[in-house]
């Protein structure tokens, strides 16, 4: 708390100090306009001029700077707008003008040697260029305050906006995570149906095997990210659970480096690859086939590929699914363009899903 106020003070500073620069500059600028139209446009020495331009600025600014004593904290801790902030303000030129005046007045008789009828008749009617001055000093500060606060609330409502957004984003994310998990959980539970008709012990042999994976399967599923590794026990325990139902007919490897397991990855999407490649690749094929699991690192990208042997592109494996539709809208909601999902034909047969996501760096 105390470097967010001293980071508030060093902010307020750095402005009364841009303020009071601007101040000076105008001065100046009003004091060489006088001090020129005092000596005309002829020539005239420069110790002549010189003198009366030193005057005119040094009196003014002492009395713009009495007025900013005034007049600033009115404007930073008065009312914020609408017309008491007017009324606070006129009221704060008034007393700085009065007070500026006052001050030059005691100026002319400690330093020019005025007495206090000369300074009063000299500097009185300067009251009303001390006003001038500060009303304009006020509008310019208003007007950079307006402009402060209008570019403040842009950035506001760009951020409610960014974050609208970002809450949208999220909330479909997880309502295409829901969809995923009832969609592999029924395509498993029908299998183990079909094999409890033909073969009840090996029945028996899958369901066991589905709950040793939805302990592995069940913790991981609402995570809006996981890791490789986790993914990869999922993968493993359901080509477990499938050559149970298919047999010699199914052959797997997974090949991913250890020093990519560690990488994030979204949730369910490498496991929905290999259940597609399973049910639209292996399965209508009589003698099976053999899926194959691997990741590579290249260029800050992360390329997760399963490859199978099955059937390739056909009226079922052309992406249409509910799977790959659902890793097509999760990978365009969570990365945008950077997040890709393409399916190749194999070099003999079958297909490769790659997945591709960035890699902070």
């Amino acid at each position: 708390m105390q470097t967010r106020m001293l980071a508030q003070l060093r902010a307020i500073a750095t402005e009364e100090m841009r303020t009071f620069s601007f101040t000076v500059a105008v001065v100046f600028l009003f004091s060489l306009f006088l001090a020129v139209r005092s000596a005309g446009f002829g020539p005239t020495p420069f110790f002549e001029f010189f003198p009366d331009l030193w005057g005119c600025f040094r009196s003014f600014l002492l009395a713009a700077t009495v007025m900013l004593i005034v007049v600033e904290p009115v404007r930073r801790l008065g009312p914020a707008a609408g017309v008491r902030r007017a009324i606070a303000l006129a009221g704060a030129l008034s007393a700085g003008a009065a007070m500026a005046t006052v001050a030059q007045v005691r100026f002319a008789i400690e330093y020019q040697g005025l007495t206090a009828g000369q300074a009063w008749a000299e500097w009185s009617p300067a009251s009303l260029v001390s006003l001038f001055i500060g009303a304009m000093l006020v509008a310019v500060g208003e007007f950079h305050r307006s402009e402060l606060r209008s570019i403040e609330a842009t950035q506001a409502a760009e951020g409610s906006r960014s974050a609208l957004e970002h809450e949208a984003l999220l909330a479909r994310v997880k309502t295409l995570e829901a969809q995923i998990e009832p969609h592999f959980l029924f395509n498993t539970l029908a299998n183990v149906r079909r094999l409890y008709e033909t073969d009840a012990a090996a029945g028996e042999t899958m369901l066991t095997r589905l709950m040793l994976y939805l302990e592995v399967a069940l913790p991981s599923m609402r995570r809006e990210r996981s890791t490789l590794e986790r993914e990869l026990q999922l993968v493993a325990a359901y080509l477990d659970l499938q050559q149970v139902r298919m047999g010699r007919r199914l052959a797997y490897s997974i090949d991913i480096a250890p020093a990519l397991r560690a990488l994030e990855v979204p949730s369910m999407m490498l496991l929905t690859l290999v259940e597609n490649a399973i049910k639209h690749g292996l399965t209508p094929k009589r003698e099976g086939g053999r899926i194959d699991v691997s990741a590579a690192l290249v260029a800050r990208e992360l390329r997760l590929d399963v490859s199978d042997t099955g059937r390739g592109f056909g009226a079922e494996a052309s992406g249409g699914g509910t799977g790959l539709a659902n890793i097509h809208a999760r990978l365009a909601a969570t990365f945008g363009p950077a997040g890709r999902l393409t399916l190749v034909p194999g070099e003999r047969q079958g297909l490769t899903a790659t997945i591709t996501i960035p890699v902070p760096a």
